[in-house]
């Protein structure tokens, strides 16, 4: 069955790391950095210190009072006490604090110690980060249709200037609701960013070089963790907005995006915009220094090949006798050779073809299970028995060794199995850790505890750099945005909750580990189900797509791949 797999030979010929595909690559790339700065701030500009309620001193007439009376204040976090002279009776309980609160840290140091979100307020503070995430769950499930229907580009360019402006205006503006607001557009235009942009690196390498984007992407989402909490330290003594200020500001490149950025050839020609591919085909030809008739040839071979069947189709209509039969299959090949006759599709397509909806639903869940672990792991670092600043430096190190496993195995086991193996380690190490935390009074648990913490972080992070690649190979190429976009949505939905983490450790110390490990686990049993990308070009259709999951579902792999670059 014939395939519309000739730009996977134009890149080849272009020369797979040419100049033109590293600085596209390059400047893809300086999203990825954008996106983990914006996300993980909020560890430590998020902070909650230490705090108490203030001297009363700071209201004259309660002071008075105390001090002409046989009365003394006992200071608690959420409320003050007023016991009576020389015994522990309690007169009166005062709450909320009257006179504000005072804290470990300076007053501006976090937006919690600025605006006093704790006690009453300390939600606010927790629907600050869920603002975030419901931003992200919309647009996730917006924004990934308009870059199937209107371009890769001009989503992602749009996304990134959201993004920092958004950033700019949090850390700039002086209320609480602003800065919530601008958190919500964060979230929303990160999204944006993140699905348009994993698809335009997946979609400028042929099959076998694939797995590189993620590697790379990979690779400079940790490096951007590991710059913040450096930063963070360096600039502790100053206030929560000139850090997120800083990290805002090594987006301004994206201003200039529209000049820099070029849409996703495959997409231009899965979508008719022959000419327009072209034009861009020929500057990558240029720039690396190849025979720019060799590789127009290729494309013109396949849409001159595509026009004949598409005429031929046309006029003799009726000259099979088995329409239902051989008529309809010559139109399918026809449809897969054809860019310009690729139908378009909607998120309903998801769960209206079988095949389709199994893979949907599956990802759905992979995506919501390592949200929910991986936000919820990263928010709670804080709270692991060493210093702030060191322990989110060390967990952000523990991501690095996954670029390095996923370069080595992404094409020798696969996108699958490698899924596989990262969620049943998460699983095994987080309810192992569960364990150790059970018996942390005991010597060496805490150090126990710290192993198995990194050794499931790692794991999660390598499970959700996986799924970058691994979701979009599985959706055509018009429904392969819609795909990712309402997977990640869905994803959203951990990420929300994901910040009640925290408290629900403080109350059941043993769950949260333990919920993240089961939930790994029922993953780890749902991927063999799906078909195995490596080896195996995007589809390009529905059919073509039904045809490849009958045909591969399951564990077994049915050719051996090439593991070269």
């Amino acid at each position: 069955m014939a395939k519309l797999n000739y730009l996977d030979d134009a890149w080849r010929t272009l020369g797979v790391w040419g100049r033109y595909q590293c600085i596209q690559i390059f400047l893809q790339l300086t999203s990825v950095f954008s996106e983990s700065v914006h996300l993980m701030v909020i560890v430590f500009i998020g902070y909650r210190p230490s705090y108490q309620c203030a001297d009363l001193g700071n209201t004259t007439s309660m002071y008075d009072t105390l001090s002409n009376a046989s009365l003394t204040p006992l200071y608690q976090a959420c409320h003050v006490d007023i016991l009576i002279n020389g015994t522990n009776t309690t007169l009166m309980k005062l709450s909320p604090c009257p006179a504000g609160y005072t804290y470990d840290l300076e007053k501006d140091r976090t937006f919690v110690t600025e605006w006093d979100l704790v006690c009453e307020g300390a939600e606010r503070a927790e629907v600050s980060q869920m603002l975030l995430m419901i931003g992200q769950m919309v647009g996730a499930a917006f924004l990934p249709q308009l870059s199937d229907k209107f371009g890769r580009k001009v989503v992602l360019v749009t996304s990134q200037i959201a993004l920092f402006a958004s950033g700019v205006g949090a850390s700039l503006l002086p209320t609480f609701t602003c800065y919530a607001i601008m958190r919500f557009i964060c979230g929303f235009s990160h999204q944006g960013m993140a699905m348009a942009r994993a698809v335009m690196t997946v979609e400028i390498l042929p099959e076998e070089s694939r797995f590189m984007a993620e590697v790379l992407g990979c690779t400079v989402w940790t490096i951007g963790l590991c710059v913040i909490a450096p930063l963070a330290y360096i600039m502790r003594d100053l206030s929560w907005r000139y850090l997120y200020l800083v990290l805002s500001l090594t987006s301004v490149h994206c201003l200039l995006g529209f000049w820099t950025f070029d849409e996703s050839i495959l997409w231009l020609l899965a979508n008719g915009k022959i000419d327009k591919a072209k034009t861009l085909l020929r500057k990558a030809a240029k720039m690396n220094k190849v025979n720019e008739k060799e590789v127009l040839q290729i494309v013109d071979n396949a849409t001159c090949t595509s026009t004949v069947l598409q005429e031929k189709l046309i006029k003799k209509p009726n000259q099979n006798q088995n329409v239902d039969g051989k008529q309809k299959e010559r139109k399918e090949v026809i449809l897969e050779q054809s860019p310009a006759m690729l139908p378009k599709y909607t998120v309903l397509t998801l769960f209206t073809r079988r095949r389709i909806a199994m893979i949907t639903l599956i990802m759905t869940y992979t995506w919501l299970v390592n949200s929910l672990t991986y936000y919820g792991l990263s928010l709670s670092s804080a709270s692991l028995p060493l210093d702030r600043y060191l322990s989110f430096f060390l967990l952000s190190l523990a991501e690095l060794p996954v670029a390095v496993i996923e370069y080595y195995t992404f094409n020798r086991l696969g996108r699958k199995k490698l899924c596989i193996i990262f969620h049943a380690v998460a699983a095994v190490s987080l309810i192992a850790g569960t364990v150790a935390n059970y018996l942390s009074d005991r010597a060496g648990a805490n150090v126990a505890l710290m192993i198995f913490y990194f050794l499931g972080k790692m794991a999660i992070a390598g499970s959700f750099s996986t799924i970058f690649l691994f979701t979009p190979e599985l959706y055509p190429t018009n429904l392969r945005n819609v795909g990712i976009g309402f997977s990640s949505a869905a994803g959203r939905i951990g990420g929300m909750l994901a910040p009640f983490a925290g408290p629900l450790a403080e109350r059941i110390s043993w769950a949260p580990g333990a919920i993240f490990g089961i939930m790994c686990l029922t993953v780890a049993m749902l991927l063999p189900l799906l078909p195995e990308p490596t080896g195996h070009e995007l589809p390009t259709t529905v059919e073509e797509l039904e045809r490849w999951y009958k045909q591969h579902s399951g564990m077994q792999r049915k050719k051996t791949v090439d593991t070269s670059l």
